[in-house]
C-alpha cells in the first residue's frame, strides 16, 4: 500500500511539474485579458516577431490603418484568405494599409509550414509587395486576441491604435473588410 501511495505522489509531483513548467515556458505574464476585444476599445499592444527577425509591436504602426490577422499555417481557410489577398493587393497598397499576419502562438499546436513560406505560397505578389507581413505571435497576444482559439480572425485597427472592426474567414469576408475601410476614411 506504501508504494502505491509512494508512486502517486510521484506521478503527482510530476505533473504538476510539467505544468508549471509549460506554463511558464509559455507565458511571461499572467496579465492577459481573457475576453473579447471589441469595435472601439483601444487594441492591446503586445510585441511580435516579424518573419525577418526583427521585432515590432502594434506602436510600430501607429499612424497607419493595420490589419492584424490571426492565422495557422496549417488552415485552409487562411490560405484562401491569403489567395484572396494577392488577387486584392492593389486595393490595400493603395489605402496604405499593412496587413500583418500573425502566425498564432506555436500553430496552436500542430505542424505547418514556417509563416514566411506559408504567406510566400499562397499570397507572393502581396508579399513581394509589402502588402502583408508575416510575423508570429507570442503566447499572451495570442491568448489576447483569439482567447478561444479561433482560426483566421482578424481586426482592422485605426491609426490611432482603436480596434475599427472585428471579422473572421478573411477569404470569405474580404469585401466587408474592404467597406470597413472605406467607411473608416
Amino acid at each position: 500500500m506504501k508504494k502505491i501511495v509512494l508512486m502517486a505522489a510521484v506521478i503527482a509531483v510530476v505533473v504538476v511539474a510539467v505544468v508549471v513548467v509549460l506554463f511558464v515556458h509559455g507565458s511571461t505574464s499572467t496579465s492577459v485579458k481573457l475576453q473579447n476585444i471589441t469595435s472601439g476599445e483601444l487594441a492591446p499592444n503586445y510585441e511580435f516577431l516579424i518573419a525577418n527577425g526583427s521585432s515590432a509591436n502594434l506602436t510600430s504602426y501607429r499612424g497607419h490603418v493595420t490589419v492584424l490577422w490571426f492565422v495557422a499555417t496549417w488552415c485552409s481557410s487562411c490560405a484562401q484568405g491569403n489567395e484572396e489577398l494577392n488577387q486584392n493587393y492593389q486595393f490595400f497598397r493603395e489605402h496604405g494599409i499593412k496587413v500583418v499576419e500573425l502566425e498564432l502562438y506555436r500553430n496552436l499546436g500542430y505542424s505547418g509550414p514556417d509563416i514566411a513560406s506559408f504567406v510566400y505560397s499562397y499570397a507572393p505578389t502581396a508579399y513581394a509587395n509589402s502588402t502583408i507581413i508575416p510575423a508570429q505571435a507570442g503566447y499572451n497576444m495570442t491568448v489576447s486576441y483569439d482567447p478561444k482559439g479561433y482560426l483566421d480572425i482578424y481586426y482592422l485597427v485605426s491609426s490611432s491604435g482603436k480596434v475599427l472592426y472585428v471579422n473572421s474567414s478573411l477569404g470569405s469576408t474580404l469585401g466587408q473588410l474592404e467597406h470597413a475601410i472605406n467607411v473608416s476614411e
